[in-house]
């Protein structure tokens, strides 16, 4: 609508980016996620002000591992798109929760969501859907424990920026329960559960935002701008068809709950391939690293998005080389 309204030229057909297919790209990844991030923002805005922290950390296992598949677990009950779980873990960190154990569940909300495979199911229904959904459920499942015994191992300062590490481990009676959102009341008034609720709400909601606009508009441009018909002769290879659906999976950003309706309609795609793309993507993506950046230090998002694909890819190749 922004490119008609104004009559903006597109690029000459060499240049190979079409701007009014990048707006519509844009407007749809960030139209996708921000219910979601609404979401995830007003549970988020529960946990921070009406959920004791001393009743999460009674019911959390002791032991590192059993918190990891305590996570896990925790991602199939109570499951999340990709974008409303990361406010989530902001709060659950804040509350004391183990950074470990809460980036584990961040994972694990869309990966295992039984949304995702159940539309995983429906997608695949004339192409061996129970083999699809049986082989993504457990591909994610392996891999996200292989990423959780990593996590397990790093110290919260390797792991969160110093703003969020700040309001997890120092916290400050003084200050709101809502870090960035500064709430004063009227004299002789009192701020209650419901404004700072509120409070929290808007505080998680716009500051996460930014990220997804700005990962959407890298995704816009790299997915108008790449020709996915080049991906088409790689699909059925056994070595670069994984890698391929990975790629994929990268540039299109989409949902957990809708991916699977997308490479189903990839034919030239070999099953190894669509499983990659749908392992992968809930994992971490081009918008998804732009959001990881809110609450995690670079570094560590860099490491997780290498032995996420790493470990995808591992597991993917084993099975196109299955006996």
């Amino acid at each position: 609508m922004l490119f008609a309204a104004f009559d903006l030229p597109s690029a000459s057909p060499s240049a190979g980016i079409s701007w009014p297919d990048v707006a519509l790209s844009f407007f749809a990844i960030v139209l996708e996620g921000a219910p979601f991030l609404v979401l995830g923002a007003i549970v988020s805005g529960l946990v921070d002000v009406f959920l004791p922290a001393g009743l999460i950390k009674d019911w959390l296992p002791r032991s590192k591992t059993q918190g990891l598949f305590a996570a896990l677990g925790a991602g199939i009950i109570f499951p999340l798109c990709e974008c409303g779980a990361m406010p989530i873990v902001q709060r659950l960190i804040r509350k004391g929760v183990p950074p470990a154990v809460a980036t584990t569940y961040m994972l694990a909300a869309p990966a295992l969501n039984p949304l995702a495979m159940f539309s995983t199911f429906l997608a695949f229904r004339n192409q061996d859907p129970w083999l699809m959904v049986v082989l993504r459920f457990g591909f994610s499942f392996a891999v996200l424990v292989f990423i959780g015994f990593w996590l397990i191992r790093l110290r919260p300062d390797q792991m969160l920026r110093a703003e969020t590490l700040l309001g997890s481990v120092r916290p400050n009676p003084a200050l709101s329960p809502n870090p960035g959102l500064v709430l004063v009341p009227r004299p002789g008034w009192s701020l209650g559960g419901l404004q700072q609720f509120t409070g929290a709400v808007i505080r998680d909601f716009t500051g996460v935002l930014l990220f997804l606009v700005i990962g959407a508009a890298v995704a816009a441009l790299f997915s108008t701008g790449f020709n996915r018909n080049l991906l088409a002769p790689l699909g059925q290879s056994l070595l670069l068809g994984p890698l391929a659906g990975i790629l994929l999976a990268q540039l299109l950003c989409l949902c957990s709950t809708t991916d699977a309706f997308i490479i189903a309609a990839f034919a030239p795609f070999s099953v190894p391939a669509k499983i990659a793309f749908l392992v992968a993507g809930p994992l971490i993506d081009l918008k998804l690293y732009w959001l990881y950046r809110s609450a995690f230090q670079p570094r560590f998002v860099h490491g997780l998005w290498i032995r996420a694909l790493a470990a995808t890819l591992v597991i993917t190749l084993l099975y196109s080389y299955k006996p």
